[in-house]
């Protein structure tokens, strides 16, 4: 695709550490060479492999159509509804993943440093307990920057009340973004600390991993959830009858991971279920969030108090970032520079100006 003098200026003039241009969340070229340059290099998982149990086959829909995955045997092939674009398929611990690039990015290596963070969670002993997609009239920048920053979880009418309850705001305010995203908390590091060196006298893993391949744009943690919370639901308490992997094997450390695979997939899990998030970019104003929350086969489950808290969270995102979405798209836009608290949101649009520009060089 060609891209214009003046939008190849407003890429490269662009600075990391304040708002994106205006035309970033509303052209339809920009959006097209993001969905080129970053979306289609990356590795995506897009469901778990339990989707097959009952089903042949499953569709995913996308801005320049869809991807249909079969099931043929023991095997799974997938290919995409425009027959000129490749489609490679790897499946990991349950994960189905897609890349649609001629010539992907090696998964052993884009994997390898977050596989300890997966395996615990047990997702091959896993099911799809419940899935919902949830549609944010925004684009998929605005929408993808609203989970990098943890600043919208205070005050106003869309803070994440229930989810600050759950986590409690010495987390939200130095890790809730991931590793290095806010405000250095002695308090956090303290109680992290002891925590850490109980759960590993457990036999349980916990660590962190911050990006270090230019390619990629990953982050993993394990952190405590606050004093007294077992799981991510309503009140805290279990909703399942039966933990995952390690915990089921070892016993509960009262834990949390959360692991970002790309700007396009999120995993966050605590003891008893695991939540997979595809984020879906399909039109410039238009993101489908799919949200899947993976527990134990055997597990029979709450579901309405499972689900309380991170559909809950996301319903208020969603607002947020189509008001976000309105706002940008007015006349009166102006960018800001970026706070104490979206450090993630910098090294995000750093990773996404790089491969713009090296997208853009690529076909000159």
């Amino acid at each position: 695709m060609n891209i214009n003098s003046q939008l190849k200026n407003i890429i490269t003039s662009q600075k990391v550490d304040e708002g994106f241009h205006q035309l970033f969340f509303t052209d339809e070229n920009l959006f097209k060479l993001s969905f080129e340059a970053i979306f289609k290099k990356q590795w995506v998982f897009i469901t778990h492999y339990s989707h097959f149990y009952d089903n042949d086959e499953f569709i995913y829909s996308l801005t320049d159509g869809y991807v249909i995955v079969k099931k043929i045997g023991d095997k799974l092939e997938a290919s995409h509804s425009n027959n000129t674009t490749t489609c490679h398929t790897r499946i990991f611990e349950h994960l189905v993943f897609i890349n649609l690039s001629e010539n992907p990015y090696n998964f052993e290596e884009f994997i390898k440093p977050l596989e300890p963070y997966i395996k615990m969670h047990g997702l091959k002993k896993g099911k799809i307990a419940f899935q919902k997609d949830y549609v944010f009239n925004a684009s998929h920048l605005a929408t993808i920057q609203n989970f990098k920053e943890c600043n919208h979880c205070w005050g106003g009418e869309f803070s994440h009340k229930d989810y600050l309850d759950v986590h409690g705001s010495t987390y939200c305010n130095s890790y809730g973004a991931g590793v290095g995203s806010g405000i250095e908390s002695e308090e956090f590091n303290e109680r992290l600390e002891k925590w850490t060196q109980d759960t590993r006298n457990k036999g349980l893993f916990v660590d962190e991993f911050s990006e270090n391949d230019p390619n990629f744009f990953r982050v993993a943690e394990r952190t405590p959830l606050k004093e007294g919370i077992l799981s991510e639901t309503r009140d805290g308490s279990y909703s399942c009858t039966s933990l995952m992997g390690d915990f089921k094997k070892l016993g509960a450390d009262g834990g949390y991971t959360a692991v970002g695979f790309s700007p396009f997939n999120s995993f966050v899990a605590n003891n008893e279920f695991s939540i997979l998030f595809v984020f879906s970019p399909i039109s410039k104003n238009k993101t489908i969030v799919t949200q899947m929350w993976v527990t134990d086969v055997e597990a029979e489950c709450d579901i309405d108090k499972m689900i309380f808290l991170w559909d809950r969270t996301t319903l208020e995102d969603s607002q947020l970032c189509e008001m976000n979405q309105k706002g940008i798209e007015s006349i009166a836009y102006s960018e800001g520079v970026y706070g104490s608290l979206e450090k993630s949101l910098i090294l995000y649009q750093k990773f996404y100006l790089d491969h713009l520009q090296d997208h853009i060089r690529s076909q000159a």
